[in-house]
């Protein structure tokens, strides 16, 4: 196969090391893999000839990579090898870390898995959103303490959130209706920040979004969810809106921070939607 490796070349030496792994391991099996800057890949003009598009880094990485192409649904089937700091999108699809079980599952028959697309404000997302409550701590996140001591700089954002804590009323219209919540999750897959789960039914599979909203997000609701989702899903809070739906609009007095698979995004307003394209994973 002939794969584009995209990836950015000043991230961290380390993980540099691991796509220089990647790339002798994948010529050594036959395959002739070129290399591109994931901040300016554009798929039709640098790598026109590519059968597969290997995103290497994480859900940043890929939306960033998906966002930027003029027609996402005419990419060459795609994979992500996870050097990223979460790699939820890796979690949900089954890609290895390990360089050779990485390559054997590029190379196994079988139809890409189509993933259909949401966008925020007309940017594409991939696993998740989500406006308040953690979103603020992304906003406030240190890329380079995220850099030195990956996942634990979001533990540091967080704890300097909880001190000056902020809930804003958020007015949400979905497909069914609408209601007022203080922090919204919008969710395309099953994991959220890492092997844990808010809403089992979440799918990238599906072409609709999964919506987990808490009425008020105090400090002890916004705990719920965290036991919530470190239990496994499975025993949502009666009171918590639970939707699915290919639309949502976020209005509200206050401008709240948004987090889009794990960067920060801005602030609200939102129109999310569904797009009617897709693209697919190897």
């Amino acid at each position: 196969m002939r794969i584009a490796l995209v990836y950015h070349p000043r991230m961290a030496r380390a993980r540099l090391v691991k796509v220089a792994l990647l790339a002798r391991v994948l010529q050594a099996r036959g395959h002739i893999t070129s290399h591109h800057d994931s901040m300016a890949f554009d798929a039709l003009r640098d790598a026109p000839h590519a059968d597969l598009i290997c995103v290497c880094g994480g859900d940043g990485t890929a939306q960033l990579v998906i966002a930027q192409q003029a027609d996402p649904a005419a990419l060459p089937p795609l994979a992500i090898y996870p050097t990223g700091t979460i790699n939820l999108l890796a979690r949900e699809l089954g890609y290895p870390a390990d360089p050779v079980q990485f390559a054997a599952r590029l190379e196994q028959a079988g139809a890409a898995l189509p993933v259909p697309l949401a966008a925020i404000n007309g940017r594409a997302f991939l696993c998740c959103s989500s406006v308040g409550a953690d979103a603020h701590a992304v906003a406030a996140l240190s890329e380079n303490l995220k850099a030195r001591i990956g996942r634990l700089a979001y533990v540091a954002a967080m704890a300097r959130v909880l001190l000056r804590w902020r809930r804003h009323p958020i007015e949400v219209e979905h497909d069914a209706g609408s209601f007022t919540a203080e922090a919204i999750f919008i969710l395309r897959g099953r994991f959220y920040a890492g092997p844990w789960t808010l809403d089992h039914a979440a799918s990238l599979a599906e072409d609709h979004m999964r919506v987990v909203a808490l009425p008020t997000a105090r400090r002890r609701d916004v705990a719920r969810l965290a036991l919530h989702a470190l239990l496994g899903g499975k025993r949502p809070a009666a009171h918590w809106h639970l939707v699915a739906t290919r639309r949502l609009s976020l209005r509200g007095t206050e401008a709240v921070a948004v987090q889009i698979d794990g960067d920060h995004a801005g602030t609200t307003p939102l129109d999310i939607a569904m797009t009617g394209q897709a693209v697919r994973f190897a």
